[in-house]
């Protein structure tokens, strides 16, 4: 296959029950320190979080802190895939937080992680970034954001399974597409599609991860490691049957921040103590997307998964 040939990858949520092949996974002691399986609050990209619903325990990636737009507070994107709502997600002993907002359809993947006036949560804007060469830095700050990549750039990814991976080349901007494996095999297409021939970038789990460009600065006289965020991981697949994972697709910052009406938290903002709502995008497309937010709102507010969603939770169920 043409390396900027359509593909349809699946998504790389992951069910416990059935990955003992594919992933030791155990939970962390009480009092474990932090890391990717235990992140405590304030929460960061990159990390596993965990979610049981219909019976079983699913396990994906976090992605980046953001700020919604209606009310300031912070939040932390994943793939909708993950979960429905108003299911509550876990890292290691910590609670993450409830999906507040989840959308898994032709156009969007994409979820927001959230606390509730019962139970509040933090979001910071790092990221665990570990895994990678041995010089490379355990978390990295997210400094700055893009829309979205350009066509030949390389970028990183970062999951809780294949940690970090880096040198990913973006073939193309809108060709790539996310499908499931069983009816009725809802397909989410105009994703970023990129690859790395030969590498397993992702596996299962890593759905959610962050997709960032490194950079390196120096602040006040110190060095400081941080990323300019470019997106956010849908999911993955070979370039050649039997072939390694070395395909991935991810929505673009543009993408996320339309769908989840919701903006970036940077370092900077979030050091300035701010917390008055950010400016909703005046870019975004009219789509069955913005009338979709204001039910799963309805829906999260009543604890009632939407339609969508309870379709998507029977169908993982039955893969698992």
């Amino acid at each position: 296959m043409s390396r900027r040939k359509l593909m349809s990858p699946r998504p790389l949520v992951s069910c416990l029950a059935a990955l003992a092949l594919t992933l030791l996974w155990s939970s962390p002691a009480s009092g474990a320190p932090a890391s990717r399986f235990n992140d405590p609050p304030p929460h960061r990209g990159g990390a596993e979080v965990r979610m049981t619903y219909g019976g079983r325990t699913h396990a994906c990636s976090s992605g980046f802190a953001v700020r919604r737009v209606e009310d300031g507070k912070r939040a932390m994107t994943t793939a909708g895939h993950c979960a429905p709502t108003p299911t509550e997600a876990t890292s290691g002993e910590h609670p993450f937080g409830t999906f507040v907002r989840s959308f898994h359809d032709n156009e969007v993947d994409a979820a927001l992680i959230g606390g509730t006036p019962a139970k509040p949560q933090l979001y910071a804007p790092t990221l665990w970034t570990n895994g990678g060469t041995p010089s490379t830095p355990v978390a990295r700050r997210v400094l700055g954001k893009a829309d979205g990549p350009v066509k030949y750039q390389k970028v990183c990814v970062s999951g809780k399974v294949t940690k970090l991976v880096c040198d990913i080349e973006v073939y193309n901007l809108t060709s790539g597409e996310s499908c499931e494996d069983e009816p009725p095999r809802i397909c989410t297409r105009g994703l970023v599609l990129a690859g790395k021939e030969g590498v397993n970038i992702v596996a299962q789990g890593d759905s959610g991860a962050p997709v960032f460009v490194p950079i390196d600065t120096e602040i006040d006289g110190h060095k400081v490691y941080g990323v300019m965020l470019v997106g956010m991981l849908v999911g993955g697949g070979p370039r050649r049957q039997g072939g390694p994972e070395d395909l991935v697709v991810f929505h673009s910052v543009k993408q996320i921040e339309c769908a989840l009406n919701a903006r970036v938290l940077t370092t900077a903002e979030a050091e300035s103590g701010d917390t008055a709502p950010p400016p909703a995008r005046s870019d975004c497309a009219q789509s069955s997307t913005t009338r979709s937010l204001a039910l799963s709102e309805r829906n999260a507010a009543t604890d009632r998964p939407s339609s969508s969603t309870s379709a998507r939770s029977a169908r993982e169920k039955r893969r698992s």
